[in-house]
C-alpha cells in the first residue's frame, strides 16, 4: 500500500485556486482577441456581441447572442448554395441591381470558424 492518501476534496478546490483561475481569465481574454480577429469586419454588428462568460470556475467565449446577429451560426458553419426570395415585398432589389428580380440564387458563405478558431487559437498560445 501506499503511504499517502489522495485527497479529493483538495483537487476539487485546485480548480478555484486564485492563479488557476488567473490563467483561465488570460486564455479567455486571449480566445475573446482572437474571435474580434477572426469575424468578418463587415458584420460588425457580430463583433459586438462577442464576449466572454463567466460559468463558475470555467469561463466560455460566445457571440451573436443578440437579435441584431442571428446570422452568427451562418458565418460560424457557413452555408450551402441557396435560394433567396421576398419574405415582405414582391421583389428583391438592392443597390447596383438592374432591375427587381422575384429570387436570386446565393453561392453559399465559407465557414469562418471564428469560435472554434479562437478557441484552438487560445489554447495553443496558452
Amino acid at each position: 500500500m501506499p503511504d499517502w492518501e489522495f485527497n479529493d476534496a483538495a483537487i476539487a478546490d485546485l480548480v478555484f485556486a486564485q492563479g488557476v483561475q488567473a490563467a483561465v481569465d488570460t486564455v479567455a481574454a486571449a480566445a475573446e482577441t482572437a474571435a474580434v480577429g477572426a469575424c468578418p469586419v463587415r458584420w460588425g454588428r457580430l463583433v459586438a456581441t462577442i464576449s466572454v462568460e463567466r460559468d463558475g470556475a470555467g469561463r466560455w467565449v460566445q457571440y451573436g447572442n443578440d437579435t441584431d446577429a442571428r446570422h452568427a451560426p451562418h458565418i460560424e458553419w457557413g452555408t450551402r448554395p441557396h435560394t433567396i426570395t421576398p419574405t415582405t415585398r414582391a421583389a428583391l432589389y438592392w443597390v447596383g441591381a438592374e432591375h427587381p428580380v422575384a429570387r436570386v440564387r446565393h453561392p453559399g458563405t465559407p465557414a469562418f470558424r471564428v469560435i472554434t478558431g479562437a478557441a484552438l487559437q487560445a489554447a495553443i498560445g496558452a
